[in-house]
């Protein structure tokens, strides 16, 4: 075993809140204009990560969710972020032990494809398990201008013998690009193959390089119109969705789903409460229009509107809230209940920032329920 204590802490959290299992720290050297691990002063609280043994690989197993349909190898969220799983040197043994292992999941490496051997694919597979989830990113002219290192040739061959589960396409802006990238995987044939094409918008935060911003912005820009497109041309296409409108909905409507049970989950708590209870939601900018008009006949319930401005940038979601952007923005007249989102903290029960949820409790003196 080659982790010490506090690694290891740092290891066992990230498994059992993302589903990561982060196998070393090295930095890939891609130079994606999209990493962040240089500038994230965050991050910068975990601990670097060594290449794990076979034995840390096994103890890390008993921290993923039996619930859970899937194994990922590699970069984690918060810890080791950003490297490329193929950077470990028993990358191709530790998925056959994953694989073997968790036979009912599915078990995938995020990765630009760049530290793949070519010579490797017939034994991934030959793994029934197994598959690649390739960050395709772009493949027209401004892939090199976001991928120094974009092994052009080696992302083709993948795509077309490698096993893949999803390919992940940026949406740079350019609507010509996601045509031409969309035209290219369904004319090698990558739709048949793989569980998903997802394409994303460029995310950028207050930390992040100019040239990410400027790309990041044109992307956010015409993003609804990219989507609208892509629904009307690939309807088997999904999209991340950075804010519950319905414009992004028949893409991926998973986003749509999990809201409505959360609101339908926090309906009955607040018809469980003493009807003069006050009661403030906490909300991110993805869902804040969404949860208002769910929640407007609600006398007793009022809606807060928390940015992430920890992060800052084009960041819109639940999981980056944290205590210090609430303290900041949240002040209200009446608290009597709070409803927060689970996804803030980790599996320590601590937010970005470390806290405890009970930290937070005692600064408002209510009651906090995380739904």
């Amino acid at each position: 075993m080659v982790l010490n204590d506090e690694q290891f802490a740092a290891f066992s959290m990230e498994i059992a809140t993302f589903g990561n299992i982060p196998i070393l720290s090295r930095y890939c050297g891609i130079g994606c204009v999209f990493c962040k691990v240089h500038t994230d002063s965050y991050l910068g609280h975990y601990p670097k990560i060594p290449p794990i043994d076979v034995e840390d690989l096994l103890k890390g197993f008993k921290y993923v969710n039996p619930k859970v349909n899937y194994v990922r190898l590699g970069a984690g969220v918060l810890v080791a972020p950003h490297t490329d799983p193929f950077l470990h040197p028993m990358i191709y043994d530790f998925i056959k032990i994953t694989s073997d292992y968790f036979p009912t999941k599915k078990v995938t490496t995020v990765t630009t494809g760049a530290y793949i051997k070519e010579e490797k694919l017939d034994y991934l597979n030959s793994i029934p398990n197994y598959g690649i989830d390739l960050s395709l990113i772009t493949m027209q002219e401004q892939r090199e201008a976001i991928i120094p290192r974009s092994e052009r040739e080696r992302t083709m061959y993948l795509l077309k013998h490698a096993p893949l589960n999803k390919c992940t396409l940026m949406f740079t802006g350019n609507l010509d690009e996601i045509k031409k990238d969309l035209e290219l995987l369904y004319n090698i044939g990558v739709d048949k193959k793989v569980r998903q094409i997802l394409v994303r918008r460029l995310e950028h935060t207050a930390i992040s390089q100019p040239t990410l911003k400027r790309m990041s912005q044109a992307s956010i820009d015409h993003y609804e119109e990219c989507i609208t497109w892509v629904k009307r041309n690939y309807p088997d296409v999904v999209f991340t969705v950075p804010i519950l409108k319905d414009v992004f909905r028949g893409g991926n409507n998973e986003y749509f789903i999990d809201a409505d049970e959360r609101i339908e989950n926090q309906k009955a708590i607040i018809g469980g409460l003493p009807s003069n209870t006050i009661v403030n939601l906490i909300c991110p900018l993805s869902g804040y229009a969404y949860f208002t008009n769910a929640f407007k006949d609600y006398k007793n319930v009022k809606t807060n509107l928390i940015y992430n401005h920890l992060y800052g940038g084009s960041v819109s979601v639940a999981g980056l809230l944290n205590h210090g952007d609430i303290r900041e923005q949240f002040k209200p007249e009446k608290n009597d209940i709070m409803i927060m989102p689970n996804e803030m903290y980790n599996s320590e029960g601590k937010d970005l920032l470390g806290e405890k949820i009970e930290e937070l409790e005692r600064y408002y003196h209510a009651k906090i329920i995380l739904a």
